[in-house]
């Protein structure tokens, strides 16, 4: 998909208000790990792992990032504290699209980031990520959590047990110009010393819901140029995680991996694998814009501190 859904994921995770000591038992991310996410034709296609598991030392940290380190992106240029370090991005064709039948992707993303934890994690700096790109005529053009009463009205309801924070979020976006998805997924959030983690999949409940559908529509010219939605069909197979996670050394630094699988129809791009060609670049300028962000809301919380 493109950068819009990995600064959705970004900004999901706010954190939680409360705590647990390992993201494992965040109980939507157990179960994209351990049964994954099942497609149209039925199979089910697993999450990786993430790389950075919790309750390492520091030289267990960098063995782990050493697992996407390559000759041209090494650890310790992924360590490098800069805008412009490093972003290791994959896509993979986990089922290539063959007689206009939906392809099966995964993007996986890792990137180093140096700042504040505390701001880091912040609601306000991590909800701030999509604010640029929302709105009519940007990439995300609608976005957020179901209110109590919508929850209500749909006999659903949102807890925060055991750790654990749910929600039921909603987003409309764009890609490419191509095509405009919509989906609501159910999210759950889990926080601990050392990490955030948001785990969420595309909620079927939705699959015909009045405001919020789980749905694609081709992006259509009219005669004037003007791109206007086509007709809609469904969208319901997606689900991903990100997990932000502090490193032991050096002080300050923070790695973030983001892990998605989704079915992609082929009347998205008509079977070209545009996501492939065009989201390494969009997320690496992504990646340097929320470094430049956080940076911006680090010197906005030094200058509050300052004043009397």
């Amino acid at each position: 998909m493109n950068t819009a859904l990995l600064s959705l994921m970004l900004a999901s995770l706010a954190a939680a208000p409360a705590s647990k000591d390992s993201a494992g038992e965040n109980p939507v991310f157990k179960q994209l790990l351990a049964q994954g996410i099942r497609m149209s034709d039925g199979t089910a296609y697993k999450l990786r792992p993430p790389i950075m598991p919790d309750g390492l030392d520091a030289a267990g940290q960098l063995a782990a990032m050493a697992k996407v380190a390559d000759a041209r992106n090494p650890v310790k240029e992924l360590m490098r504290n800069d805008y412009y370090a490093p972003v290791v991005t994959k896509v993979r064709n986990a089922k290539p699209p063959k007689d206009e039948e939906p392809a099966i992707r995964t993007i996986d993303v890792w990137f180093v980031v140096h700042g504040d934890w505390n701001t880091l994690v912040s609601k306000d700096f991590l909800e701030s990520l999509t604010g640029e790109e929302k709105g009519k005529g940007h990439v995300v053009s609608k976005s957020g959590a179901l209110t109590e009463k919508e929850m209500r009205k749909r006999n659903l309801a949102a807890t925060t047990t055991g750790g654990c924070e749910q929600r039921f979020l909603y987003t409309t976006f764009s890609l490419f110009e191509r095509v405009q998805l919509s989906a609501t997924r159910f999210s759950t959030l889990t926080k601990g010393k050392n990490f955030v983690l948001a785990a969420g999949r595309i909620d079927p409940r939705f699959d015909k819901d009045s405001d919020y559908p789980n749905q694609w529509r081709p992006l259509l010219r009219d005669v004037r140029a003007e791109i206007k939605p086509g007709p809609a069909h469904p969208f319901s197979h997606a689900g991903g995680y990100a997990k932000i996670t502090r490193l032991k050394e050096p002080a300050g630094a923070v790695f973030v991996e983001f892990h998605l699988v989704y079915e992609e129809a082929y009347g998205w791009f008509d079977g070209v694998t545009l996501v492939k060609q065009k989201v390494p670049l969009m997320v690496q300028e992504k990646v340097r814009t929320f470094r430049r962000k956080l940076t911006v809301a680090m010197e906005k919380k030094g200058e509050k501190k300052e004043k009397p």
